[in-house]
């Protein structure tokens, strides 16, 4: 089938919090000189895809990424919401991971889900549709680059493969995001649903092959995305 939408789905690029296993959260951590370079071959993967729509994070470690990914797209306005942050760490933030402090304010994990999946709604299945609702042609499918973090992206993915918005394709697994993994998700216009929203399949995830030839790959294990005694 013809593939009408691809949804690019990149993770920021390396901070010095993420190298020293930090815990983030929603506090405004730079790129580091690595995530810099990171992010400039993300770029370089980027640069022949044409975008229709941009998206990042608020927080600089994202929209930072995001900057130096469209300086290839200069006609492309980059979109910063705050419901792409990662997930707010309440009192763990700025400490190491693992942590056993105690965390009363720690964002839940239903707040999580149901604050991307409302942005995904607003911001991609409403672009998507209104589209193909205007019966426009599209000849080549409409390229959208979404810039976030691990713990939301992981969260945003896995909650559209439970509600049977996004299938797996073949091999794919969801899993940890790695700093600049680039996640696919192809839509040819299936529909499904009592509301009839478009169903995607996730043909990539967390792909990070840019960065093998650089030696840019090893990574820690995000430390916003560890148990932190996260309420349910």
């Amino acid at each position: 089938m013809v593939v009408l939408f691809r949804l690019y789905i990149v993770r920021h690029g390396e901070t010095e919090w993420n190298r020293t296993r930090r815990i983030q959260g929603q506090l405004d951590v730079p790129l580091n000189e690595t995530g810099i370079k990171q992010a400039g071959l993300a770029a370089e993967v980027m640069k022949g895809v044409s975008l229709v729509k941009a998206f990042s994070s608020d927080l600089q470690r994202a929209s930072k990424t995001a900057d130096l990914i469209l300086r290839y797209h200069p006609d492309t306005i980059l979109e910063k919401d705050e419901a792409l942050r990662e997930r707010y760490m309440g009192e763990l933030q700025g400490e190491m991971a693992p942590s056993k402090k105690s965390a009363p304010s720690l964002e839940t994990t239903p707040a999580l889900i149901a604050r991307c999946q409302t942005w995904y709604t607003r911001s991609i299945m409403h672009y998507m549709l209104s589209v193909i609702g205007q019966g426009l042609p599209n000849k080549e499918p409409q390229n959208i680059l979404v810039v976030s973090h691990g713990g939301c992206i992981a969260a945003l993915l896995s909650t559209l493969v439970a509600m049977q918005a996004v299938r797996c394709g073949n091999g794919v697994h969801i899993g940890h995001c790695l700093n600049t993994g680039v996640s696919i998700v192809e839509y040819t216009g299936e529909t499904a649903g009592r509301n009839r929203f478009l169903v995607g399949t996730l043909v990539r995830y967390s792909d990070i092959k840019h960065l093998k030839s650089k030696d840019l790959c090893h990574q820690e294990v995000n430390a916003d995305e560890l148990d932190q005694g996260s309420k349910p």
